[in-house]
């Protein structure tokens, strides 16, 4: 049965339910804070909140940091089951035994710790920048406010509106970058739990001596992994022309194995949202097929999750909103939004997930 690192995608909009709700509550909590207050005596108090702010938000990290850790470790070792579970059936059609694989504990934990790293980092930083980001909102307000130009609910309102236009970011991951909080912390569960979902699959075939896995030829593929569509891998290390008994029969099969496994992940294969699936390769059994190349989907799909950003980022300066007409101006553009984005999906044949256009809640 074909495994592939989606399986991860609905596993990891868990964990970032859980983010974007409590990075919700932070962002209300500070625009509840520029928005209360005398004119005359807003700076002062604004500022002598900032202590009373900086507590709040520590403990909400803290309570923020408990649920996503045990979400985390629960969902990477529920996909490294699934993965495990599905392979059962590529050992039922091979007539193979299975045999006992990894500890799916121990292998689950490893598979979640990268995850968990980066999650705690990216939430202890959170106090900080929120903070910075109050006190900054206070002093726009004060400068503007002096200078007559806008009130300070306006000036407020425009530092709020960059902090919250692509979510609260300055999240840097390895390759240099930048993520919003929510997004790095699904991005690092959806690779834990798609790479545990796969680890569970291939674990389970080496332990029964299965080796040759097929690359899957998916829709709208990306160009990382459109060389490796349709090819045989291996998981031991053989590579190139191999003769191999059939499962079907006593002959030998010569296939030609294309890469190992560990090859290709490092060139790109499977990256977070791939949807290329492995499948048990049975000598003289299993079908290879032409793989189709589609760009111009690859293309659409890319145009759908920037769209998707967009209504997401209005849906949050709504949330954030220190005024009601600064309100309806973002409700507005998230209808336009919505609307594009309903008719680029229908044009394209493209799937609207609107999970992934949620901020308070991501299934």
């Amino acid at each position: 049965m074909p495994v592939d690192p989606g399986m991860g995608e609905n596993l990891s909009a868990r964990v970032a339910s859980i983010v974007a709700d409590a990075e919700l509550a932070l962002l209300r909590l500070l625009a509840a804070l520029l928005r209360d207050g005398d004119d005359d005596s807003w700076v002062q108090t604004r500022l002598a909140a900032v202590q009373q702010l900086r507590v709040d938000l520590q403990r909400g990290v803290r309570s923020l940091d408990q649920a996503v850790v045990a979400e985390i470790q629960k969902v990477v070792l529920e996909a490294y089951n699934v993965g495990s579970g599905l392979a059962l059936d590529d050992l039922q059609v091979a007539d193979v035994a299975p045999a006992v694989a990894a500890d799916p504990v121990v292998a689950a934990a490893a598979l979640a710790a990268p995850a968990v790293t980066s999650a705690r980092a990216a939430a202890n930083r959170l106090p900080t920048m929120l903070t910075e980001v109050f006190q900054q909102a206070v002093a726009a307000g004060a400068d503007e406010v002096l200078g007559g130009k806008v009130t300070r609910l306006q000036a407020a309102q425009h530092v709020l509106d960059r902090l919250t236009s692509n979510g609260v970011g300055g999240f840097v991951d390895k390759a240099g970058r930048n993520w919003a909080l929510t997004s790095y912390v699904e991005m690092a569960v959806r690779t834990a739990s798609g790479q545990a979902a796969v680890q569970g699959h291939v674990d389970s075939l080496a332990a029964a001596g299965l080796d040759l896995v097929i690359v899957s030829d998916a829709p709208r593929e990306c160009p990382l992994c459109r060389p490796y569509e349709g090819q045989i891998l291996s998981l031991s290390g053989q590579v190139g022309d191999v003769v191999t008994k059939s499962v079907v029969d006593d002959k030998s099969v010569r296939v030609h194995v294309f890469a190992t496994l560990a090859q290709a992940r490092a060139a790109g294969l499977q990256h977070p949202n791939c949807r290329h699936s492995l499948s048990a390769f049975l000598p003289g059994a299993t079908e290879r097929k032409i793989a189709r190349r589609d760009p111009v989907g690859y293309e659409a799909t890319q145009r759908q999750r920037a769209m998707e950003r967009k209504v997401r980022e209005w849906k949050r300066r709504e949330a954030v909103a220190l005024t009601p007409e600064t309100a309806a101006y973002a409700r507005s553009k998230t209808r336009d939004w919505q609307k594009a984005l309903r008719e680029h999906v229908d044009a394209n044949d493209l799937k609207r997930l609107s999970r992934r256009e949620q901020i308070d809640r991501a299934t």
